[in-house]
């Protein structure tokens, strides 16, 4: 198995479409599957492959069920070792949990729930910085993660449902 980062363009270009279909791909992925780049059309949780889901919304208890599902800690400075990709946790207390990740131009994108993948942030700025890109109601940053990802859109190899 080897990782990779995945590229990012935007909504109506390859690869971004892939997560974009207006269907099945789009409706049943979430932020935790696209951070992932993984496609399970499950809906993924952050915990639950690993039989460990989070017991509340909060960094803590989210960050835990991640490290569950094999994610490794990182930090803001720290690069992945073996190519693999750096996501971001970040949470509305209470409320939900959201990931952004990062593609190979520096750069980063999400895909809140069911809609689209985008690149842009609440104020429709690209985000260079999920730190402080305007996050809404995801007051919480909660740290950076390695993934193994594959450049290959819904083809990551982490171990999430």
């Amino acid at each position: 198995m080897s990782c990779g980062i995945p590229p990012y363009k935007d909504a109506y270009h390859f690869p971004a479409v892939f997560w974009n279909d207006g269907g099945q791909i789009q409706f049943n992925n979430n932020c935790y599957n696209y951070a992932n780049n993984k496609r399970t059309d499950s809906f993924a949780q952050p915990g639950r492959y690993a039989g460990a889901m989070y017991s509340s919304l909060t960094c803590s208890s989210v960050h835990q069920a991640a490290e569950a599902d094999g994610l490794k800690p990182s930090s803001a400075s720290a690069g992945c070792p073996c190519t693999k990709d750096k996501i971001a946790l970040v949470v509305a207390p209470g409320i939900d949990f959201h990931w952004y990740r990062l593609g190979f131009d520096g750069m980063w994108s999400h895909k809140p729930g069911g809609t689209q993948a985008t690149n842009v942030d609440n104020s429709g700025n690209l985000i260079s910085n999920p730190e402080t890109a305007n996050r809404g109601i995801y007051t919480d940053f909660c740290g950076y993660f390695c993934t193994c990802s594959d450049s290959g859109q819904g083809q990551g190899h982490a171990q999430i449902n």
